[in-house]
């Protein structure tokens, strides 16, 4: 089954499979081993701030999820703010109200590609759940930190199915504002009109209807986003073949809270943590083995 068949089915149903346990431990022991390449460039400081502390008094988590992110945070047809990170915050209070023996209740902030650094730096909120690619430069340059990995992808660009072979250094391309995709695509099409958009969804439908040739993005994004519009999968393409980059998401965390940060990736890994995650993209699991075996090759 296509990655694109396989999204559209995780947005209808997230429902886990009878072979999710097996399949969590799976992909698991995939995380452990990406964690421990990823901490191999991204070694961890030692600063003061103590978040779990704050979370006892205050009998609050306080997390940011973007409404942007299909699957990861976001606004299904009926309006309802859901999402994989919704999940993981609700599983993590539960799991917080019996480590500390008080009642946990969750507070979502909304977070964007602009001020989601911030908000975890100023301590609106304790952590941001959501798509952000691990980067050693951004952890120093924006005084935070990232967790281990939860999930890996790539760029690409969506097009219309018609334009499945157009020559993309020829063609108007599409970008998000503040994204790493930018990066990338600035490297391989210097020389390409480059239109950046404010959200993921003007830069969708910038596709549709012809005002650009493709967008770039991370695929994942790309084809929830598509699928959420009402595209069908013959509709659009996800092109090139082989991604322009290999990006593994981590929450943002507080550059100050060793403590915080051992808790929120030993909760990742953990029976409650990859219950969150199966529910979401259980049925994404050979596509992220997939995209992780590329990446390591």
């Amino acid at each position: 089954m296509s990655i694109r068949y396989s999204v559209r089915n995780a947005i209808r149903d997230r429902s886990p499979n009878s072979g999710d346990k097996k399949m969590n431990t799976r992909l698991k022991l995939i995380f452990i081993a990406s964690s421990i390449i990823i901490s191999a460039f991204f070694p961890s400081a030692s600063w003061a701030r103590n978040v779990v502390q704050e979370i006892r008094e205050t009998g609050v988590l306080k997390v940011g999820i973007r409404k942007d992110a299909v699957l990861f945070g976001y606004e299904d047809k009926s309006g309802k703010w859901t999402g994989y990170c919704a999940s993981f915050a609700n599983a993590l209070a539960s799991t917080l109200s019996r480590q500390l023996n008080t009642s946990i209740g969750v507070r979502a902030v909304l977070s964007t590609i602009q001020n989601r650094e911030e908000i975890v730096r100023d301590g609106t909120v304790h952590f941001e759940c959501g798509p952000n690619s691990i980067s050693r430069e951004k952890e120093v340059a924006q005084n935070i930190k990232y967790s281990q990995p939860f999930f890996i992808t790539g760029t690409q660009f969506i097009v219309k199915a018609e334009n499945t072979n157009v020559n993309l250094s020829n063609s108007i391309l599409g970008v998000l504002q503040s994204s790493t995709n930018l990066r990338y695509v600035a490297q391989n099409y210097p020389n390409t009109e480059i239109k950046q958009f404010s959200t993921r969804s003007q830069g969708v439908s910038a596709v549709r209807n012809g005002q650009i040739t493709a967008l770039a993005g991370d695929n994942i994004l790309l084809i929830g986003e598509a699928v959420l519009q009402g595209w069908q999968s013959k509709d659009f393409e996800i092109v090139p073949n082989k991604p322009l980059s290999c990006d593994v998401y981590g929450m943002i965390l507080p550059g100050n809270d060793p403590q915080w940060e051992s808790l929120i990736n030993s909760f990742i890994g953990s029976s409650q943590g990859m219950e969150a995650w199966g529910q979401w993209f259980g049925g994404l699991r050979s596509y992220v083995k997939g995209t992780l075996d590329y990446c390591k090759s």
